[in-house]
């Protein structure tokens, strides 16, 4: 295992050591990332980096392959635009984590912010503990899971995609609707929340399974009143 020590260096002197060690040993540990933005962008080879301590904006963002760790929280928009491979987040992530997804895995153990998967288009999202205000907002495809309660305008405006939350949904969006689960849906997000480890999920936990009404595909000047609370 390759080890890097982020005090003394530049952001782009550590991204470096992180694809130079993953081409030559596989797996990296990243020491002291301090909170540092733009950490771990932009990989596109197998292999895991794990990062002991929170970081910054942008972490993991573009990923494609890699297993992205952190042992700490994450600030905004981590594994944005993430293709594919896997970021954990063992604490909290901040606004928009996920954001513009097109594949891939984001797993937060913790809480997460405003917006997660804010424009969701594939891949899959799972989140410990609670999000906040309009998470899934405009979501096109893939799935999220949320193992606590959601803030307002939850999963607002979206087209295609599924939102699992096991704690209160109370406000969601517009064209936002609660429909039954099937036991295909209930063995997939079981098995995920075993792959993953999420902790406090009681037994037989029952999911509210939320999709798109679509009511927002096509304008209609008979839903004009929806659509000007959308836009």
């Amino acid at each position: 295992m390759a080890s890097i020590d982020c005090n003394g260096l530049s952001i782009k002197e550590i991204n470096q050591a992180i694809k130079e060690g993953l081409h030559k040993d596989g797996e990296v540990n990243v020491a002291n990332p301090n909170s540092r933005h733009n950490l771990g962008v932009g990989l596109d080879q197998p292999g895991k980096v794990v990062f002991q301590g929170s970081v910054g904006y942008y972490c993991g963002g573009m990923l494609k392959q890699c297993t992205i760790e952190i042992n700490g929280n994450a600030g905004w928009s981590v594994a944005s635009d993430m293709q594919s491979g896997t970021v954990v987040v063992h604490g909290n992530s901040s606004a928009a984590a996920g954001a513009a997804m097109r594949g891939g895995t984001l797993i937060v153990h913790g809480s997460s912010g405003p917006r997660t998967g804010i424009s969701q288009k594939a891949g899959t999202i799972v989140i410990g503990k609670n999000v906040d205000y309009m998470s899934g907002f405009v979501m096109q495809r893939g799935l999220m899971v949320v193992c606590g309660d959601t803030g307002d305008a939850f999963a607002d405006s979206i087209y295609e995609g599924t939102l699992f939350v096991l704690g209160s949904a109370d406000d969601l969006g517009n064209d936002a609707v609660i429909t039954d689960s099937s036991d295909d849906d209930k063995l997939k997000v079981s098995d995920l929340l075993s792959k993953y480890k999420i902790a406090g999920i009681p037994e037989n936990p029952e999911f509210k399974k939320i999709v798109s009404g679509k009511k927002l595909y096509n304008f209609d000047k008979s839903d004009f009143k929806l659509w000007r609370v959308a836009l």
